[in-house]
């Protein structure tokens, strides 16, 4: 055990005795994906809208009940909002071409029409439920919301079904209880909430949040910490068998399998480091994004309870040490420096494609997915953000995952000592 502790601190020693490479390793990474994250929505708000700057949805004679749906709910405050009225609105659209130009940079136009030129929209909304709960079957409410975007435009396309999807149809089904009164329901009368709930409304950023750390975080942590590992593996293990290092370290006094032991060791205490603090700045990321972009890839709010970090703490020096062994393993069957690279650069395909899977599905995995290697762990991170993971879920992939690692590299080292 003291062989194996010297040779983890000479390894530790050799990484920081370079700030450089101490930087490349621990901070570097998480630096550039945190930026990516950030960076994102305002690619795609530039790419929709020829501009850096997040254009509000332009509502035109916003009703009072809309104007409090946006002030309450989470939901609704990811997009910006810049009302005006019916005069304002005649005006903007005086100049077709301008009107059109900026239809075509990406502006989100929501028009709210009563029907009634001496009525409100909420006053039409409200004496359609009047008629309704009089018995009035042939009721019919002239209330239209109108959404104008640039269909020529994906992005635009795609930003007004979000705003669709995401607050206007909320909002229509609010409406009965907001304006329908005693009216919907015979013999209730609506109840007073507190508009300003801060345990309630966290949670609601919590949910938002967390759903789409889900998609996002599980391949984000795997991408990099597969990349740790390989530079490091290369550079332990492949590189020093290049120079013939390896070959003179192993004629020392010091067992060969302590020699691996305290290289790994080291591999996964620096990578399951490094990894913490990319989920510490990624998590700082969603807390410090106040903004709430509706393209944003890390929302405000994202959180985690003590049990589900625990899970995703533990999960993460498993992952680490299956994918060492993977590596070495590859490195101990080849002998050509750039076999071992290009061999050791495939599986970075895998995980980016996982990467991209996770972020369009919309189911949970299936049992099978706990059994293949690494993307379990994906598949377990993702269930812990979105809380729906099981006790017997971690205890399996944990097994499995830490079962696997141990054989791969029982092989390895058993070959290697055969050569």
């Amino acid at each position: 055990m003291r062989k194996i502790a010297t040779v983890f601190k000479w390894e530790i020693n050799k990484l920081f005795s370079s700030w450089k490479r101490t930087v490349t390793l621990f901070l570097l990474p998480a630096i550039l994906l945190m930026l990516a994250l950030n960076i994102f929505p305002l690619l795609i708000n530039y790419m929709s809208t020829g501009s850096i700057n997040k254009r509000p949805v332009t509502v035109v004679a916003a009703p009072a009940s809309f104007r409090r749906y946006v002030e309450e709910n989470v939901d609704a405050r990811v997009f910006d909002y810049d009302f005006i009225t019916y005069k304002e609105f005649n005006e903007m659209t005086d100049d077709k071409d301008s009107f059109r130009k900026q239809i075509r940079k990406g502006t989100l136009v929501c028009y709210f029409a009563s029907g009634d030129a001496f009525k409100d929209f909420d006053e039409v909304v409200t004496a359609y439920y009047e008629e309704v709960s009089s018995g009035n079957r042939a009721a019919v409410s002239e209330a239209t919301i109108y959404v104008g975007f640039d269909e020529n435009s994906i992005t635009s396309e795609a930003r007004a079904e979000q705003f669709i999807e995401g607050v206007l149809d909320n909002y229509q089904d609010s409406l009965i209880d907001t304006l329908g009164g005693d009216y919907s329901v015979v013999g209730s009368s609506l109840f007073e909430t507190d508009s300003f709930n801060p345990v309630t409304d966290f949670e609601d950023y919590r949910t938002v949040a967390n759903t789409a750390a889900a998609r996002v975080v599980p391949g984000v942590l795997l991408i990099m910490m597969y990349y740790c590992v390989y530079s490091l593996v290369s550079d332990m293990f492949a590189s020093e068998r290049d120079r013939g290092f390896m070959a003179k370290l192993l004629m020392t006094p010091v067992k060969p399998k302590h020699i691996y032991a305290g290289k790994i060791l080291a591999i996964n205490v620096i990578v399951t480091a490094s990894t913490y603090v990319t989920m510490l700045l990624l998590f700082f990321s969603s807390w410090i994004n106040r903004s709430n972009d509706a393209m944003s890839l890390l929302p405000f709010g994202m959180m985690l309870t003590p049990a589900e970090l625990l899970i995703v703490l533990f999960s993460i020096p498993i992952t680490v040490l299956l994918m060492t062994a993977v590596c070495i393993s590859t490195v101990f069957q080849l002998e050509r420096m750039q076999d071992i690279t290009v061999n050791l650069q495939l599986p970075l395909v895998f995980f980016l494609g996982d990467f991209f899977l996770q972020m369009v599905r919309g189911t949970r995995p299936v049992t099978m997915e706990y059994f293949i290697p690494l993307h379990n762990t994906l598949a377990l991170i993702a269930e812990t953000f979105m809380a729906q993971n099981k006790a017997w879920h971690v205890i399996v992939i944990y097994l499995f995952n830490l079962g696997l690692a141990l054989l791969v590299l029982r092989n390895a080292f058993r070959k290697e000592e055969l050569k």
